[in-house]
């Protein structure tokens, strides 16, 4: 008698964990995280207006933007070299589907030829709450170095924040640069900072700031340089490649100093000069 009550238990019982074994089976990972904008880890340096002009006479004409574009390249070749790789390796992530890891974890897996090398790369992202995710790269070359935790970062959702750690190189594990990033979407103002952190590194505690701002009407773009003898200001539009530059180190004083849509020194207006 009992074991006629007590079968459509058992039965009960083994419908029941088929239903959860089916319901849980059927359930989807969850979706990973929209990877950061490289211009949240990459400075586009192609946004200061260039000359063609190899003439010595044409170099005197434009002293003001050729001391702007001086200060620029010094920056790029001294933080360039050690960032080619790993952000060009970031670049190809876009191109990839991730695998998810469990836990809110998530992995692309690739392999990107950089300078004819051929560089595996691994990028990490993990959730660390309802605003914010982490993102870790790690490269390895055949040959040369092993998997190298090459940058590591926390970025926003919304894609407003980033803040980077990269580090030098896996010869040389020391952390190299801190790079921050920020975009007003509604606006159109976006902003990334370079700033040394290698004690070892000439520009030490120096940085590097661009910036677009679509709410300026004459110099809607920018760099300042800050070195351990001067800060340099400069200011452009990006449609009349007009600008100026402010270094009380270079010109003596910390005045305005312009220059023309044809990059040629210009006297700046009046109520610039300030």
């Amino acid at each position: 008698m009992k074991l006629k009550m007590l079968r459509p238990i058992y039965l009960l019982m083994i419908v029941s964990m088929g239903l959860m074994f089916t319901i849980s089976s059927c359930e989807k990972d969850p979706a990973p995280m929209e990877l950061p904008p490289a211009e949240s880890l990459v400075i586009n340096w192609d946004k200061f207006p260039s000359s063609t002009s190899k003439s010595a006479d044409d170099a005197l004409l434009m002293g003001n933007w050729f001391y702007s574009a001086r200060s620029i390249v010094v920056w790029n070749a001294v933080v360039g070299a050690n960032i080619v790789v790993p952000t060009v390796a970031y670049g190809a992530a876009f191109n990839h589907d991730p695998v998810y890891l469990g836990d809110e974890t998530w992995e692309w897996s690739y392999s990107v030829t950089v300078s004819q090398r051929t560089i595996v790369a691994r990028l990490v992202g993990m959730r660390i709450d309802n605003e914010t995710f982490s993102m870790e790269m790690y490269l390895a070359e055949t040959g040369n170095f092993e998997a190298f935790k090459w940058f590591e970062g926390v970025i926003r959702y919304d894609h407003t924040a980033a803040d980077w750690t990269l580090y030098h190189s896996p010869q040389n594990s020391v952390e190299y640069l801190d790079i921050s990033y920020q975009k007003d979407f509604e606006n159109e103002i976006k902003n990334i900072r370079y700033t040394v952190v290698d004690p070892e590194n000439e520009l030490y505690n120096g940085y590097i700031d661009f910036g677009i701002d679509a709410t300026m009407t004459d110099y809607d773009a920018h760099y300042t340089i800050s070195k351990p003898d001067t800060t340099t200001y400069i200011e452009w539009d990006t449609t009349t490649r007009a600008g100026r530059v402010m270094d009380q180190e270079r010109y003596g004083d910390a005045l305005w100093h312009c220059w023309d849509t044809m990059l040629q020194d210009v006297e700046c207006p009046a109520e610039e000069v300030q």
